[in-house]
């Protein structure tokens, strides 16, 4: 694969039924060393003014996520055991546990997808069911 892809991320959430999604879509930077597959992008949310730079490091057992920036955060999705942080916002920290309850890595030649469905909660309290799914191509 080469070092600069496509990054395509969807990140979907259930909140009482209700499905609500986003879509990232971006150049990013893109490398495997020792097994594991890292991709680096950066990232302006909505309403900030603040870039947020994001790895991703992951391989056949389990997916990382690391945020620094406006929002700092550490997130392990392993279906093997739950994963609790804390997510530092604008608004001030949360506790969050992370549930995984499927965590899928299709790995071909020159394409990467990553599926991953988890439960969280915030403060000890069940807030949403939620899947990210990721597809990595060549620029």
């Amino acid at each position: 694969m080469t070092k600069q892809i496509l990054l395509n991320l969807t990140g979907s959430q259930l909140v009482e039924n209700e499905k609500d999604s986003t879509e990232l879509v971006t150049v990013a930077r893109y490398y495997k060393r020792n097994g594991k597959h890292y991709v680096l992008y950066e990232e302006m949310p909505e309403g900030e003014d603040s870039l947020i730079k994001n790895t991703l490091k992951f391989d056949q057992d389990s997916f990382e996520m690391m945020k620094k920036g406006a929002v700092n955060a550490q997130m392990l999705f392993d279906p093997e055991k739950n994963f609790t942080t804390y997510y530092s916002t604008p608004a001030g920290p949360m506790s969050m546990n992370i549930n995984t309850m499927e965590y899928r890595l299709l790995e071909e030649e020159h394409y990467i997808e990553v599926l991953i469905r988890y439960e969280l909660e915030i403060h000890n309290t069940y807030v949403t069911e939620n899947e990210i799914r990721i597809q990595i191509a060549p620029q």
